[in-house]
């Protein structure tokens, strides 16, 4: 199985970045990645400094049980496919009106809405595949491209460090905007690894898939679009159903059924 997702991993992630990169997208690092995965570090930490002030942390034991038990599973079939997290404890932290879904950091911990949560009523299927997303992005490396990109952007005189690059980056919705067409195809690779991080970890993928139709009622009810940064929820179960399909015939082939 590790094998198997491995190479369906790497090949998903490059029929994605087939589509064609905006420049300056996975070329080299403007910083070292000790450096800009620090910068990102800081910035969970003062996340959960915020929440700890604010008491927004999800006390729930319960809840909080279930997330950590699927982010284990998660973490373990990331691990599986990829060296470089052989090691890794990753972390999911419940904040209440965090503000996003769900946000992934160097340093694996993914930072979850505990109300967007309650709100869509996940089940562990689907909480499986929003953290395998939020894993790929890490795996991808995409939050020290977002950091390249700022320095490109501005010019690495203006950011010399990938801390201020950060908060630049933060400082200005504009900046945002202009690295939508990035993010875009960002969040297309992560669906893409995403998805064979989630078959590796064994959850159900048809209940997972439903994920997609809660998040496409909550289009309907939100005029957000134009500001979002991943495709449309329809757009985005299609292809992640593809690729599904594409991972279970690669498995059967390599696994043929006993006559």
């Amino acid at each position: 199985m590790k094998t198997c997702i491995a190479v369906v991993l790497l090949l998903f992630a490059g029929a994605c970045l087939a589509q064609g990169s905006p420049e300056g997208m996975h070329n080299r690092a403007a910083y070292p990645e000790s450096e800009a995965a620090a910068a990102w570090r800081g910035l969970a930490a003062g996340y959960v400094r915020q929440a700890i002030k604010d008491r927004t942390l999800e006390e729930d034991r319960s809840l909080n049980a279930r997330v950590d038990a699927v982010m284990a599973t998660v973490g373990a079939a990331v691990a599986a496919i990829d060296s470089r997290f052989a090691h890794s404890s990753w972390r999911a932290i419940l904040i209440n009106d965090f503000g996003y879904g769900a946000a992934a950091f160097p340093g694996e911990t993914i930072l979850v809405d505990a109300t967007f949560v309650r709100t869509l009523q996940l089940n562990d299927d689907e909480l499986a595949m929003i953290l395998a997303h939020e894993a790929a992005h890490v795996l991808a490396g995409h939050a020290s491209e977002k950091l390249s990109f700022m320095a490109e952007f501005l010019g690495k005189e203006k950011v010399p460090t990938a801390r201020k690059a950060l908060l630049a980056f933060l400082a200005d919705d504009a900046y945002a905007a202009a690295y939508r067409p990035t993010a875009l195809l960002q969040e297309r690779e992560a669906d893409a690894v995403g998805a064979a991080i989630f078959f590796a970890a064994g959850y159900d993928s048809r209940r997972a898939l439903g994920i997609f139709d809660k998040l496409a009622e909550l289009e309907t009810r939100e005029d957000r679009r134009d500001q979002d940064s991943h495709d449309a929820a329809a757009v985005r179960k299609q292809a992640v159903s593809e690729a599904f399909a594409e991972l279970r015939r690669f498995h059967a082939g390599r696994h043929p059924t006993p006559q």
